[in-house]
């Protein structure tokens, strides 16, 4: 309840900055529930946040972010949702079920609710397991999502070191044309025909047959859906990803093509 109030405060101030003042902060609501398997990186141990919560307030702090960090999935509301530009979400499972790390599951009204939020404008950045998310066994259990998060996670083999190749854009401007980082890849079912490649997985260069016997395909992508804006990597599995510079500057530029501040 104090987390919704300060929700709620966070919303006015924003309302009520002058015209004058500097660009408004993004307002970035980073839901963290687990209906599923919980990663390391947004595990909290004794009350301390996750190592991706802490990297996304410092990343924040840097870019103009007005943060929020919730495993609360009840936030996601339709009265809730107008308080934010973009909503990110390192999430598993059905988040309508209750989870084990302490987050309030989310109603199917919020889940309605946020659909057609991100078709009316809202932003949406997916990080590692959005795919992983609103999934039973490599098929969707609710199709509208499905089309937002591009696809459905399948499975992922062993972690490995593996090339990368980017495709031109705003968001990944600061990378070379191939990028080589060590990483848990995941391979998908059910993909969108209208999601844009940004980053692709040289399957072929691989060293385990499950990818190298499947074509190169997106690992980081973007889509527009209705009047938002879509940013999704399947990154971001590892600690050391997330402290990667060049990682970081992903998830910073994501965010804001998806809030529409960057094109």
């Amino acid at each position: 309840m104090k987390l919704r109030i300060v929700v709620t405060a966070l919303c006015f101030l924003m309302a009520a900055a002058p015209s004058f003042a500097a660009e408004k902060p993004i307002r970035v609501l980073y839901l963290t529930k687990s209906s599923g398997f919980e990663h390391s990186v947004i595990h909290r141990e004794k009350g301390e946040l996750g190592l991706s919560e802490k990297v996304m307030l410092d990343l924040a702090e840097k870019n103009n972010f007005a943060l929020v960090v919730t495993k609360d999935a009840g936030m996601i509301n339709e009265q809730q949702l107008k308080c934010f530009d973009v909503v990110q979400w390192y999430t598993t499972g059905d988040l309508c079920q209750p989870s084990k790390d302490g987050g309030a599951a989310m109603s199917e009204a919020g889940r309605d609710a946020f659909v057609k939020w991100v078709k009316d404008g809202g932003g949406f950045a997916g990080m590692h397991t959005a795919a992983d998310t609103f999934q039973s066994g490599g098929k969707s259990i609710y199709e509208p999502y499905r089309e937002i998060a591009g696809g459905v996670f399948l499975t992922h083999k062993n972690q490995e070191e593996a090339k990368l190749l980017v495709q031109k854009h705003p968001i990944t401007s600061h990378l070379d044309p191939e990028w080589t980082i060590l990483d848990e890849w995941y391979i998908f079912t059910d993909v969108t025909k209208t999601l844009k490649p940004l980053i692709v997985l040289d399957t072929k260069s691989m060293k385990q047959d499950e990818y190298k016997q499947r074509d190169p395909y997106p690992i980081a992508w973007l889509d527009e859906i209705g009047q938002g804006r879509v940013f999704c990597t399947a990154m971001g599995h590892r600690e050391d990803v997330w402290t990667n510079p060049k990682f970081q500057e992903l998830i910073v530029k994501g965010i804001k093509w998806a809030a529409k501040r960057l094109d």
